[in-house]
């Protein structure tokens, strides 16, 4: 733009969104398990494919906003800047609004309050900003949210339809969703068929059954919700009442103690096994390079794989038979799955994603009860009894070790060579116990999972930020904000031969 104070390179921020025939279109194309609950799923979705060819194929539109660096003599308001864009061809929302007052703004949410149904695209409100970028400035903004906009929310419309069904779905976490199938009816821009119950207690506190007649909305205008029965006349059919086992695998489900929702605990259930082996392979967890989310799944949907001992089968010649992996690339995968046999208890433990037990939980787990097989065998009053472990963890736990299918996945685990079982007894206390660590900036010797692993080994716990139960900050390269609030609290830095010196002293 001739004249303009436009840098070579501008950073632009903007919103991406699928129209509605482009979703109708788009799910007409999959089977029922892959369908998008709604645009904003599938426009997001697409952003993370790894083809580009695929999300190039879902027609994303995008409307720009505003841009990431403005210099204060570029425009002194957000119109204006809108104008400039649009000279630019940059894509702006046509039905951008300058309002004088706040009589012209409440207008304006009236006028669009049934106009919003007429575009090619679903909205659920208006968003409504301070014009003056000097002003913006001055009021800032909070920890979620800027102080100069606020997002109108229109009352979502509502509609009548029957139940046909309730079928009850299995969540990549285990949890067991019973959903409503529906008549179709039209609602809120598009033709909605089925719609979330969340849970047992909400269908009990509604009193929802199949053959009723119902009130629909779509929650924020995109999610499908049942609101109410309508009042019932006549002989209704009985209660719905929860499967006993996972829908998936048979596996008998169970609700843990103060939660809304029953889950599966089999970590073979073919619904959470793509999810799972992602967890399992990650850094933190058994650290399997190359084992990549298309990898995962090309691997499952030709049955290749049905559990994680599975991992430990395959062969080079086989896995490079797959997409995108040539014989090069093959053989490292084969070789990283072989050097995760090392990882260890506690990253295993972590790896095998029961509810709850994070990488403190399976570290602590690991150090006090050594094996697989003393989990197993402890008492839930033992295990809960244990520091920082408790009562939620341990019930997760347990009901993990005593499904039979879980368990005989970890003895494949063991008889092929993976590690189960710490050597040598437990430690009670260690160096490093009761303290405090963080760790900043970039070590030479060893990664900050090495680190960590290497504190909790003696006693040690490693978090996220500095403060006045901080013992020790390690210092590493380019360490920043955290080691300047260790010298401000006047909290003990080590550099990072200190820090070797410290964790060999034991």
């Amino acid at each position: 733009m001739k004249g303009s104070n436009i840098a070579n390179e501008i950073e632009i921020r903007g919103e991406i969104f699928l129209t509605t025939n482009d979703f109708i279109t788009l799910n007409k194309k999959l089977n029922e398990k892959e369908k998008f609950s709604n645009p904003r799923n599938a426009a997001a979705g697409a952003l993370r494919l790894l083809d580009p060819a695929i999300t190039d194929s879902r027609k994303l539109g995008i409307f720009i906003y505003t841009v990431g660096f403005l210099d204060n003599n570029f425009c002194k308001t957000h119109f204006e800047l809108q104008q400039i864009l649009a000279s630019l061809r940059f894509p702006i929302n046509e039905h951008n609004r300058l309002c004088s007052n706040f009589e012209d703004t409440i207008a304006i949410i009236e006028e669009w309050r049934q106009k919003k149904n007429n575009l090619a695209y679903e909205v659920d409100g208006l968003v409504i900003q301070l014009n003056s970028l000097a002003y913006r400035k001055k009021l800032g903004n909070t920890s979620k949210s800027p102080r100069w906009a606020v997002a109108y929310k229109y009352e979502a419309e509502q509609v009548e339809t029957e139940i046909l069904e309730i079928v009850c779905q299995v969540g990549r976490t285990g949890s067991i969703t019973p959903v409503a199938y529906l008549d179709p009816v039209f609602v809120s821009g598009s033709t909605v068929s089925r719609a979330t119950l969340h849970n047992e207690d909400e269908i009990k506190r509604k009193d929802i059954r199949v053959g009723d007649r119902v009130v629909i909305e779509k929650a924020g205008e995109i999610i499908p919700k049942v609101v109410r029965v309508i009042d019932p006349a006549g002989k209704r059919k009985s209660p719905f009442k929860m499967p006993s086992v996972c829908p998936e695998c048979q596996t008998k489900i169970f609700r843990p103690e103060g939660e809304a929702a029953w889950r599966c605990v089999n970590a073979t259930c073919p619904a959470q096994l793509k999810e799972r082996l992602k967890h399992f392979a990650s850094r933190k967890a058994m650290d399997i390079d190359h084992m990549g989310p298309a990898v995962i799944e090309q691997l499952v949907e030709s049955d290749r794989i049905k559990n994680f001992s599975d991992l430990y089968t395959l062969k080079q010649d086989e896995v490079a038979g797959l997409e995108r992996l040539a014989e090069k690339s093959a053989q490292n995968l084969i070789d990283a799955i072989e050097k995760s046999k090392k990882a260890g208890l506690a990253r295993l433990l972590f790896g095998l994603g029961v509810r709850y037990v994070g990488q403190r939980a399976a570290s602590i787990l690991a150090e006090t009860f050594r094996s697989i097989k003393a989990l197993r065998e402890t008492p839930y009053e033992d295990m809960e009894s244990v520091m920082e472990i408790g009562p939620v963890i341990a019930e997760s736990l347990k009901s993990f070790l005593d499904q039979k299918a879980n368990v005989k996945d970890i003895e494949k685990l063991s008889s092929m060579g993976v590690v189960v079982e710490e050597k040598g007894a437990a430690r009670k206390e260690g160096a490093l116990t009761g303290k405090q660590f963080v760790l900043t900036g970039t070590l030479s010797e060893f990664s900050r999972d090495e680190a960590k692993d290497k504190i909790e080994l003696l006693g040690g716990r490693v978090t996220s930020s500095v403060s006045t139960k901080t013992d020790y900050v390690v210092a590493g390269k380019d360490a920043g904000s955290k080691l300047a609030k260790a010298k401000k609290l006047k909290i003990t830095v080590l550099e990072e031969k200190e820090f070797q010196k410290l964790i060999e002293s034991d």
